[in-house]
């Protein structure tokens, strides 16, 4: 067995990230938001994960990058988007390292949601966020309904990848229909090859467990589990201009793919659910 190496940094009052080394792989997790922020196996030396170089890192809000834990809802909150933080609260929590331990192929690291009490949620829930880096790295979001009465959720692992340019990309793997939220919602079909020509925002309803992001260069591996949606989106020169942490022309350099549960799950008292992710 291997050992691995975790140091602690503080970055600011609110945002400490550790950094995590290994004989596979290292990588950057934000305990602001349970973000990870880098990932770079040792097999190529090649960063999975893009974080804007405008992103916020003095803790006042979520960084822009690397893979956001969305929870307990997907974009806006159904019923407050003007009250409630898109794409839940949990981004803007800090978490707490429960563990951090070593095995043959990987290190695992459990990191858990102080709370998940807010206004926006009316369930009771326990979150922890299961990491194992190796060659690949895998993301497993556990929830518990430890509450007494039905929850209902929507999330998402939504990850920011890198890439040399988004315009020579191609995302392999996906078919059958999506909405289409540029196109006011509207439903169509995908295309084959899948490409990137103007601002993407999608929500692909057909699961599909295994994709690739094709570059001239590389490709990039996503398998998931738990969700009922991939989600597709690049904001494009005409959409950069929303975000204030994110360059103009740091669209680019990201592509998010995103394994996501948007279509609503209802968690039954005492029962559990794993939305998964794995990189390669």
């Amino acid at each position: 067995m291997f050992i691995s190496t975790l140091v602690e940094r503080q970055l600011a009052p609110r945002l400490t990230c550790l950094d995590i080394e290994n004989a596979y792989a290292s990588a950057r997790i934000s305990l602001l938001g349970g973000q990870v922020l880098s990932f770079i196996p040792k097999q190529d030396g090649r960063e999975r994960l893009f974080v804007s170089d405008r992103a916020a890192m003095d803790g006042s809000k979520p960084v822009r990058g690397g893979i956001p834990v969305c929870w307990p809802w997907f974009g806006a909150h159904r019923e407050h988007s003007d009250l409630y933080p898109a794409h839940g609260f949990v981004r803007n929590r800090v978490w707490k390292l429960v563990s951090s331990e070593d095995h043959d192929t990987h290190t695992r690291i459990v990191l858990e949601a102080p709370d998940t009490n807010h206004p926006g949620f009316t369930g009771s829930a326990a979150l922890r966020l299961e990491i194992l880096l190796g060659h690949r790295l895998t993301l497993n979001l556990h929830t518990y309904n430890t509450g007494a009465l039905p929850c209902l959720l929507s999330m998402a692992l939504h990850s920011y990848f890198r890439v040399e340019n988004v315009r020579n990309c191609r995302l392999e793997g996906l078919h059958g229909t999506y909405s289409d939220k540029t196109r006011n919602w509207a439903l169509l079909e995908t295309g084959n090859p899948y490409h990137f020509s103007e601002e993407t925002d999608r929500i692909h309803l057909h699961p599909a467990p295994e994709l690739r992001i094709v570059e001239p260069h590389c490709t990039t591996t996503i398998h998931s589990g738990g969700h009922d949606s991939i989600v597709v989106w690049n904001p494009w020169a005409s959409g950069v201009g929303n975000f204030a942490d994110m360059s103009d022309s740091g669209w680019t350099q990201m592509l998010c793919v995103e394994t996501a549960s948007t279509q609503g799950l209802e968690l039954a008292p005492e029962e559990s659910h794993t939305l998964s992710q794995t990189l390669g």
